[in-house]
């Protein structure tokens, strides 16, 4: 089904919109104002001849032009409600209040059911927190949502979208954002999902061009969203972390090709690595890094997930040892370049690029991992990898920031972000995972 005017309206009334400042019915209205939203509002409230600005209408009959959205904020009356914006011509409807006891919400929905069949309408909720579209400025969240979290997306063609079974956690998308500028295209709270469920969702963001990733943050897990799942994964990735107990569900998921992450977090983390990295040739790494103990950290992780060092060839090992030194071993990966000949940062950054050149521009090598493990004095600008993500775009590169000095590693996480590089501090084994995972994907369900 075509779900495009519930993310993207071009134009919408709110039912149940009130005067009372801090409360879900007014900050689906400001959050819309807030944001600039560039369709069409429009207000049915009869207790009002206008609300921040816009105006208020008594009834549906009195609006210029039948809204593609009716977003309701009441809880009463709603089979009632319902049969009026049919008869207006209104076909897709969100309901964002609660319904209250379970007796009564099982009879309220077996009665819209019944309108929705008789006038073709479409409708998410109810106890939603809402819908979040950052590329669009478009928002239902009945809690706040920061204009800085869109201007961030601003501008952005694709990213990675989000369906949380929990409102809270959907809901703080609206203020919080990862620490690398995550790109995302959508935030999708589904409420208690009788009409419209993940699975449907799922297939509307198949087709969705600004969505190259899919996360879901999942309490149960049904046949319908295997199947989805299922018909989905090999076009897109599907990352997902399941909180429930059905351990057989869950194995099934992954069976139909949705990934596992270890915990919430990693939604995130690893929804960069599908967004920003090219598909890995293979398991075979190259390692750049200051010290051991921060190579064996690495190496350790790599033997867990089933990836190997890279063994250069021959000419790749001298340029390495002539280039380069340090406690470097003798088949030049990892690339231990300690200790350096003074702690001076132009010195450090021309062992990372020319460490970096020498690994990537052999066949032998898949990917890059690169250790930072700095403090001010051997910090050194990042740009430097501009240069070689534009000569080595096929070949993956993750940064890993270990023990790294406050202030550059800030720095470091802003350019690695402008340059689409990911990111993780203190975080050698979740990084190694989602290399890992991102191989598997490619290796074992995308369709090419």
């Amino acid at each position: 089904m075509n779900l495009e005017p519930f993310f993207n309206p071009k134009s919408l009334v709110i039912i149940g919109a009130s005067r009372k400042e801090f409360t879900f019915n007014q900050t689906v209205l400001r959050n819309l104002l807030d944001i600039r939203f560039r369709g069409n509002i429009y207000i049915i409230n009869p207790n009002t001849d206008e609300l921040l600005g816009i105006r208020s209408y008594n009834d549906l009959s009195s609006l210029p032009e039948v809204p593609e959205l009716a977003i309701i904020m009441l809880r009463n009356n709603l089979k009632d409600l319902f049969e009026e914006l049919g008869k207006f011509g209104i076909k897709n409807v969100m309901i964002e209040s609660e319904l209250g006891e379970k007796s009564i919400n099982g009879k309220v929905i077996q009665e819209l059911g019944e309108t929705c069949y008789k006038y073709d309408i479409r409708y998410m909720g109810p106890s939603m927190i809402g819908v979040m579209n950052y590329i669009d400025n478009f928002t239902t969240s009945i809690i706040p949502v920061r204009r800085h979290i869109l201007q961030k997306n601003r501008g952005l063609k694709y990213g990675v979208s989000i369906i949380i079974e929990s409102g809270g956690l959907a809901g703080g998308l609206g203020w919080w954002s990862p620490s690398q500028n995550l790109p995302i295209s959508k935030v999708i709270h589904l409420g208690e999902g009788y009409k419209i469920d993940i699975a449907d969702t799922l297939f509307y963001l198949e087709k969705d061009e600004t969505t190259r990733v899919i996360a879901l943050f999942l309490r149960q897990i049904d046949q319908t969203l295997i199947d989805a799942v299922s018909n989905i994964a090999p076009i897109k990735p599907i990352l997902f972390f399941y909180v429930g107990k059905d351990t057989v569900a869950e194995e099934s998921l992954k069976t139909a090709g949705g990934l596992a992450v270890q915990n919430y977090i990693e939604l995130f983390e690893f929804s960069k690595l599908f967004l920003w990295l090219p598909k890995p040739g293979g398991n075979k790494l190259g390692i750049i890094g200051p010290s051991s103990g921060a190579i064996l950290l690495i190496v350790k992780e790599m033997r867990k997930q089933g990836l190997s060092l890279a063994k250069p060839s021959q000419m790749s090992q001298d340029l390495i040892s002539m280039k380069i030194g340090g406690s470097t071993c003798e088949y030049g990966n990892p690339v231990d370049y300690w200790p350096p000949k003074k702690f001076i940062g132009t010195e450090i950054c021309t062992i990372y690029y020319l460490g970096s050149e020498i690994l990537l521009n052999d066949d032998n090598v898949d990917g890059l991992i690169l250790a930072l493990e700095f403090f001010q004095e051997i910090e050194f600008d990042f740009y430097i990898f501009s240069k070689i993500k534009e000569k080595f775009p096929n070949k993956p590169i993750i940064t890993l920031l270990i023990q790294a000095e406050q202030e550059g590693a800030k720095r470091v996480v802003d350019i690695t972000t402008e340059l689409k590089i990911p990111v993780f501090e203190n975080e050698v084994e979740r990084a190694v995972r989602g290399y890992a995972m991102l191989l598997k994907y490619y290796k074992d369900i995308k369709k090419e």
